[in-house]
């Protein structure tokens, strides 16, 4: 239904779209062999899977527009993509992130150029029947050989994974975050204690739970990207909105000017905030759920919060 709703309500900005993102494609074909595949964030989703792809291919990616998890072209604009992708002839595709709109994208032009696919997830978002389903076909075109690797993010599950069905997938460590040079810090209150809230207003990131007990700190004002989904708490004096869909090296700055950031997200297959806050010598308290199910805090100075 999105599809034709925005190929619909907006077919010219369409057309120039996707001369925009056909352009794209040749100019990364000019300078190399391999694309990595992304789907665009909307707001704050897919924006860490962007994040991690772009570190990951800092030379190769490419973000193809969506709306959340589905694609903005109609049938004839894929159609037309599909053809200028599959005519480029890179020798391998990798999708970093998966929507189900990339199943598409396998069948298209599965059988012309190797396809790596690169999971983000974890093994608790299969709670929902949508992610199973998507699972149990990626597994079957891994079986199938349609998909010649398939790689995860989250730390043991290439392993287990290996274990249960014979794949050769691979474990995908990020690389350590890029922090950009001379990052000026806010100017804020420093008699207050600062606590970044950061994430998308989705179960898993657990925004609430945190930002209602950062709040039980007297003397905490807390941060966050959209101050309107807290109004209900009636505390609004005590919040700071940054806004949504940032530029990196703004969000980098905020997150950089922090006394202490939250990510005690309840699902998460890396946590890249908790490595850039740490990375800027920020303390992060996040919950790591690797294998032991530990609450770890790295660099914590409770001193400074008493």
């Amino acid at each position: 239904m999105i599809i034709r709703i925005v190929g619909k309500v907006f077919p010219k900005r369409n057309k120039a779209l996707l001369q925009k993102k056909v352009l794209e494609l040749k100019e990364l074909r000019k300078h190399s062999n391999e694309i990595a595949i992304c789907g665009s964030p909307t707001e704050g989703s897919w924006l860490g899977v962007a994040n991690a792809t772009y570190s990951l291919f800092p030379d190769k990616t490419y973000s193809f527009p969506q709306w959340y998890s589905h694609p903005v072209f109609n049938e004839k604009e894929m159609k037309i993509w599909n053809t200028e992708l599959v005519n480029l002839a890179f020798t391998k595709i990798t999708i970093s992130g998966f929507a189900p709109f990339f199943f598409d994208f396998i069948a298209e032009f599965g059988q012309q150029q190797d396809i790596d696919v690169i999971y983000h997830g974890t093994w608790s978002e299969m709670h929902d029947k949508t992610q199973r389903d998507w699972m149990a076909r990626l597994f079957q075109l891994t079986r199938t050989g349609k998909i010649k690797k398939l790689g995860f993010i989250k730390k043991g599950m290439a392993e287990t994974v290996n274990q249960l069905y014979g794949f050769d997938c691979k474990h995908i460590p990020l690389p350590p975050p890029k922090i950009p040079k001379g990052l000026q810090k806010l100017n804020l209150d420093r008699s207050k204690f600062h606590i970044g809230v950061f994430g998308a207003d989705t179960f898993n990131k657990n925004l609430h739970n945190q930002v209602v007990h950062a709040l039980l700190l007297e003397n905490a004002i807390i941060h966050v990207l959209d101050k309107s989904i807290f109004e209900y708490l009636n505390m609004s004096n005590r919040i700071v909105e940054h806004g949504k869909n940032l530029p990196k090296e703004k969000f980098l700055q905020i997150l950089g000017s922090m006394d202490l950031n939250l990510y005690m997200s309840y699902s998460e297959s890396w946590g890249l905030v908790a490595y850039e806050s740490e990375a800027m010598g920020v303390p992060c308290l996040y919950y790591n759920k690797d294998l032991n199910w530990s609450d770890l805090i790295n660099h914590y100075n409770p001193a400074k919060i008493v």
